[in-house]
């Protein structure tokens, strides 16, 4: 078994990244606390079912990081996910267990994955090359169950918070709720248009689509009928919905080329509480963080108070490069943009209005396809490690 390597990682002197269109410390605004654990997971591919992509207890790097270990995997399709010890990677050549500790391969399932996650020991994988739903044993890589699908994905299994079902949809517009130990249908819905993200919370389904319709589905079972996934309201947003964040009592959504919104949920039946129109377009993730609410995309990265939308900082790059989703830890949210792994002050640094510094925190010159935070560190797939793509650990 290979030692665990530590090596300085190399960081780009450029200075702090500019900033434009940035809101004070106002009334609204949200302080908050580093980490505490070293020991969490990121089992889905937005931390929860709630797709929040923030977990405010957990020890991430606040300060340039070193290298725990880099391993050589096909090019990532789908984003990362860390469960069990082991950092699950959905790569052209198939899905790849690594042990989170040295980087050793466990296993490899030798299927063309386009999303998976993880619950109770069995890690769920949306297919690409014959369009399917596996189940397959965390430990081995031992296929449980597989569902033939009709349509092909554009978004990771979800297993639901109450954990009796997996939710899936293809880009046909069918939702299906599984049944984990058996993948049966236990109920279905059919949206106009294919599904692109997908959210839960409590009984709650929230459904994004490429043709810009938004659902929420409230799950009813009881004694006397099968379980069905009841619609409770669709609106139809002003763009394909890249990423769906299920909060209490709102569901934020970004969308393609048309902003982010906050739309309230049950009775409210889906009435825009805000939106943010010019907010730049947001890379398939939304960070929820306390009070706030961001994203990154080729532009940058922006977040707003997620109670009243308004702007709360802005960091612009000058480059436009592939740029990955954001994720965030504590007081620091990360993404890559710019062709950089760059690290923020979640709360936008130090100051009021528009003058503003300390928000970078750090940056690091690497092409950075998705990332997750686990074991008090980064696990980052990257398409420029030595040459190859694969997976580098940053703590």
């Amino acid at each position: 078994m290979p030692s665990r390597r530590r090596l300085l990682s190399g960081i780009a002197a450029a200075g702090a990244a500019g900033l434009a269109g940035c809101s004070g410390n106002g009334p609204n605004a949200t302080t908050f606390s580093p980490g505490r654990e070293s020991d969490t997971e990121w089992p889905l591919p937005g931390y929860g079912p709630r797709a929040s992509g923030y977990v405010a207890d957990a020890v991430a790097p606040r300060t340039p990081p070193t290298e725990r270990w880099r391993a050589e995997t096909g090019p990532a399709v789908g984003r990362i996910v860390v469960a069990d010890g082991t950092a699950f990677v959905p790569a052209e050549d198939g899905l790849y267990a690594l042990r989170l500790r040295d980087g050793d391969e466990r296993w490899r399932a030798s299927i063309r994955p386009y999303g998976v996650s993880v619950a109770d020991g069995v890690a769920y994988v949306s297919s690409r090359e014959e369009p399917a739903v596996y189940a397959l044993e965390v430990d081995s890589g031992e296929e449980r169950w597989r569902v033939e699908t009709a349509g092909d994905f554009a978004a990771a299994p979800l297993p639901a918070p109450d954990g009796d079902a997996v939710i899936v949809g293809d880009t046909d517009g069918r939702v299906a709720a599984l049944a984990p130990r058996t993948g049966e249908p236990r109920w279905t819905f059919e949206a106009f248009t294919g599904v692109y993200s997908l959210a839960a919370r409590e009984d709650r389904i929230y459904v994004g689509t490429t043709g810009g319709e938004t659902y929420e589905l409230h799950v009813v079972e009881n004694e006397d009928e099968e379980p069905r996934g009841v619609p409770l309201w669709r609106r139809k947003l002003p763009g394909t919905v890249r990423a769906l964040t299920a909060a209490p009592g709102s569901v934020y959504a970004a969308t393609f080329g048309g902003g982010v919104l906050r739309l309230a949920t049950g009775a409210a039946a889906g009435r825009t509480e805000w939106h943010a129109p010019s907010a730049p377009t947001v890379t398939d993730a939304l960070v929820h963080a306390g009070g706030l609410v961001a994203g990154a995309g080729s532009e940058g990265v922006s977040a707003f108070d997620g109670g009243d939308g308004d702007r709360r900082w802005r960091v612009a790059v000058d480059r436009i490069a592939p740029v990955s989703p954001a994720v965030a830890a504590g007081d620091t949210l990360y993404a890559g943009v710019g062709g950089a792994l760059r690290a923020y002050a979640l709360g936008g640094g130090v100051g009021v209005g528009p003058y503003r510094v300390d928000v970078e925190r750090w940056r690091r010159s690497l092409s950075v396809r998705n990332l997750a935070i686990a074991d008090g560190a980064l696990v980052v797939a990257s398409d420029d490690l030595d040459g190859s793509s694969g997976v580098v650990v940053l703590e």
